[in-house]
């Protein structure tokens, strides 16, 4: 990501603009072609973040932290229609751990819409309830029924930032799901014990599956998204970046 301009034909800006994403560009192309075995699938995830972390800076307030920088790259230029829904089943989950009365109409809510889940079906998040549908049934003087977790808590946009500091900081992902198919977009497949298998019941879990072609998507998506959107705007993003010898950064200012 090594600045160095040339102008030519084209504005300064524009060729700045061409440079820093094309470094990106780049480094997504070799993600998405590097072997690695039984790890790729988390190896590709960990790099992909890498990108989405280094955009969301050219784009967010200096003041901002990781997760609110990461959300609002999200929210603002991956085109993911489905990253304000609410997963289901952490919110039934959530309904199951908390008994309070406050919560009837939503738990009735909720889990009529959950029985009608059945195992060994794939369910992508159109099947999640809006966010606004929730909301409705929300009560306002529960905002955060079990510790710091309230009703953002269970959007997928804020899942998928939880799921990535576990990918970073711990190199797995949250959960057991598996990607048992090539979908560039997110789904959830259930899961049994043997136990369950061999007695026959119908209880299991629904794993929440963030693919790894999802996270080339996001990445492609917001590259296309930010170069209109640096344009328009007049946006240098290397202005959002130190450069120079010093791994301090106020040294090299």
């Amino acid at each position: 990501m090594c600045k160095n301009h040339g102008t030519n034909h084209k504005s300064y800006l524009e060729s700045t603009i061409d440079q820093f994403l094309s470094f990106f560009e780049g480094k997504v192309n070799h993600i998405k072609s590097i072997k690695a075995e039984e790890s790729i699938i988390l190896f590709q995830k960990i790099l992909y973040i890498g990108i989405i972390d280094a955009l969301s800076k050219t784009v967010a307030s200096p003041k901002k932290g990781p997760r609110e920088r990461v959300v609002s790259l999200i929210r603002n230029f991956a085109k993911w229609d489905n990253c304000d829904r609410i997963s289901l089943p952490h919110l039934v989950r959530m309904l199951q751990k908390v008994p309070d009365p406050e919560f009837s109409e939503l738990r009735e809510y909720a889990f009529n819409i959950f029985e009608a889940w059945r195992p060994g079906t794939l369910f992508y998040l159109d099947k999640d309830p809006a966010y606004n549908d929730i909301n409705k049934l929300w009560p306002s003087n529960l905002s955060k029924p079990l510790e710091n977790i309230n009703l953002e808590s269970f959007q997928h946009v804020n899942l998928f930032y939880t799921n990535r500091n576990s990918l970073v900081h711990e190199l797995r992902p949250l959960g057991y799901g598996m990607e048992v198919n090539k979908s560039d977009e997110p789904f959830y497949h259930s899961m049994q014990t043997v136990r369950e298998m061999e007695l026959g019941s119908d209880r299991c879990t629904w794993e929440l599956v963030y693919p790894a072609n999802f996270y080339n998507k996001i990445c492609t998506t917001a590259i296309s998204e930010l170069r209109r959107y640096y344009l328009k705007n007049r946006i240098d993003p290397y202005s959002s970046f130190t450069f120079g010898s010093y791994w301090i950064e106020l040294l090299n200012m």
